[in-house]
């Protein structure tokens, strides 16, 4: 029995709850769902996603960086160990861009064919080469004794003369060095042993024809090989890539070219003022001035040094010091007026990264390497800057009708 005097809460009806819950605002709803039912966790990231970040982007450099830097000493690597073909290949290449202008003008000018304008291009060059090269063997073979003999008495001097000044320099060690270099040198020079002079000859011999007949080709299809050679790429890196030859070909040409009267001008100012103050083996220290000229900022420098060494035995420490002098004045000219006046941007390259590039072709090639170590790199430098400039100018494509649809599904 139930009290009658009580009364019973009244129980809301279905119709009533779904009344209320119809009065309830969307965001109400919302919020008592959420409260009612557990979090979902937010969805795992994908690898796409893992590397668009700040350490992802980072680490896609760094491997790109790894792979570039393996590349290329993989390249170092191969062109070391197959010297015998890449350096006449680079030697005939640095040439035959020289020779461009003059090969130009035989074939629009002169009314050259072919053929004939590349023959007559590679006899001038060997007949050029020849008379240089057997000038300068010439003077320097006559009087390389004599020109050694001084050479060590003028270090000797120049120790006595430190040594007076107070400089200390211990006799002994100088001698222990030097006799390691010059036991160094025995071991490791072509006269070591009969084997190693003809195996010394033969490479020499070999490369020289192969720089003959590379050089022949090139004179002779230049253009045709470099079309060859650009065929390989995509179509759309064709033209860059057109480009980057055509200023690989000035700057190599400007190079040589700019080399050459540089250090003519250096061999010839150098030369005039041993004549002057009267320093025997005059000629033969200038053509060493002048082959030395072909590695830039220290070349002329050290064996303008040596020509000062054997004026201080010959001539007194006055006439050496006046040389020394007249070498730097020199060497400032060349790097100040002449080059930027004859090379133009073709070795627009910081100090530094020469002295790097002499560094490392010396290491990896010797002579061979600290000569044709900068003329590389400035051609690679002028490959990359055509290459970034062509890319930055390039236009770009109009939207397609799929691009449109892409972006209406993004959006």
């Amino acid at each position: 029995m139930t009290d009658s005097g009580s009364t019973a809460s009244p129980q809301p009806t279905a119709s009533a709850r779904g009344t209320a819950a119809t009065r309830q605002s969307p965001e109400q709803q919302s919020s008592a769902m959420q409260t009612s039912s557990p979090q979902a966790p937010p969805p795992a990231p994908t690898p796409r996603q893992m590397w668009r970040d700040a350490y992802g982007r980072a680490a896609i450099r760094a491997l790109q960086t790894l792979i570039l830097v393996a590349v290329i000493g993989l390249g170092v690597w191969l062109a070391v160990t197959l010297k015998i073909v890449v350096l006449p290949l680079l030697l005939a290449l640095i040439i035959a861009s020289a020779m461009n202008p003059i090969m130009r003008f035989l074939r629009q000018r002169a009314g050259f064919t072919r053929v004939w304008s590349a023959i007559t291009g590679l006899v001038a060059i060997l007949v050029g080469l020849a008379a240089v090269l057997f000038g300068i063997a010439l003077t320097v073979r006559a009087e390389w004794s004599a020109l050694a003999g001084k050479a060590q008495e003028g270090v000797n001097k120049l120790m006595e003369i430190l040594t007076g000044w107070g400089i200390p320099l211990d006799d002994t060690h100088l001698s222990e060095y030097l006799s390691q270099v010059t036991e160094f040198l025995k071991n490791s020079g072509a006269e070591s042993s009969a084997l190693s002079g003809v195996s010394v000859a033969t490479e020499i011999i070999t490369g020289a024809l192969l720089m003959i007949v590379m050089l022949f080709f090139f004179l002779l299809d230049g253009d045709r090989i470099s079309d060859f050679l650009v065929g390989f790429l995509p179509e759309r890196l064709q033209e860059r890539a057109n480009e980057a030859g055509r200023a690989s070909v000035n700057v190599l040409g400007k190079y040589i070219r700019g080399t050459v009267v540089i250090a003519a001008f250096a061999a010839v100012c150098d030369l005039i003022a041993m004549l002057v103050m009267g320093v025997p083996l005059a000629f033969p220290l200038a053509a060493l001035i002048f082959l030395g000229a072909f590695i830039p900022i220290v070349g002329a420098l050290v064996t303008g040094m040596a020509a000062a060494l054997v004026a201080l035995v010959a001539a007194g420490p006055l006439a050496s010091v006046v040389l020394v002098v007249v070498v730097i004045l020199v060497n400032q000219i060349e790097h100040h007026i002449l080059q930027p006046k004859v090379m133009g941007t073709a070795l627009s390259l910081h100090g530094l990264v020469i002295i790097a590039a002499l560094a490392i072709g010396a290491h990896q090639g010797g002579v061979a390497g600290a000569l044709l170590a900068v003329p590389l790199t400035a051609v690679l430098w002028a490959s990359f800057k055509t290459f970034r400039d062509m890319r930055a100018t390039a236009p770009r494509p109009l939207p397609t009708e799929d691009d449109d649809e892409a972006l209406a599904a993004q959006a």
